[in-house]
């Protein structure tokens, strides 16, 4: 349970990074970036936490894709109005879109499954939104970022924190799956007779 929380807080940082990015440098960010940034989010946020809430509350497959959506309008539709209507229309339904996905993916998967899929997931959207950092930070002139809040002036913060987080997640992940379930027989060759 503690890895599927470390996998929320990777989500949660994506989203607040974003958010403030765009929040601090909107006059910025126009055109094409303007729309693609919230879809990113939006699409990144709602799936990723589509999964976890999926496997969180998996015996209640309605109030699973019901977070999971809500959860994806917010990430992408928060980010969305910060630009214009258009992009704020953009991300909501692109996360709400995302989060309904991810939410009916690791319900139809066995639970063994479940850790193994939101790691792939985590590093999948943790390529897409370092390159999504790299896309928006490009925006910027240098000297503008040069004076912004150190969170914003480097891609390398980006790069570290979703490095630690999946890490993180994997070494939690691989010791408890070592622990054995008292509740289940080892399965060893030796036992059997």
């Amino acid at each position: 349970m503690f890895n599927w929380i470390i996998a929320a807080i990777f989500y949660g940082f994506f989203a607040c990074w974003s958010f403030g990015f765009i929040h601090r440098f909107r006059s910025a960010v126009t055109g094409n970036i303007a729309m693609i940034s919230p879809m990113v989010i939006g699409m990144v946020v709602g799936f990723g936490s589509g999964t976890i809430i999926g496997a969180g509350f998996s015996s209640n497959l309605f109030l699973s894709l019901l977070i999971s959506v809500l959860t994806g309008i917010l990430a992408g539709g928060i980010t969305g109005s910060i630009i214009h209507i258009g992009a704020f229309l953009n991300g909501a339904l692109s996360g709400m879109m995302a989060g309904l996905m991810g939410a009916m993916l690791i319900v139809m998967l066995p639970s063994s499954e479940w850790n193994r899929v939101i790691f792939i997931f985590m590093v999948v959207g943790g390529f897409l939104q370092f390159v999504h950092t790299l896309m928006l930070q490009g925006q910027i002139e240098e000297s503008v970022l040069k004076r912004s809040a150190w969170i914003f002036r480097s891609p390398s913060l980006m790069f570290l924190a979703i490095t630690a987080l999946i890490i993180l997640y994997s070494v939690y992940n691989s010791t408890g799956t070592l622990v054995p379930n008292p509740k289940h027989p080892s399965h060893t060759m030796m036992n059997m007779k």
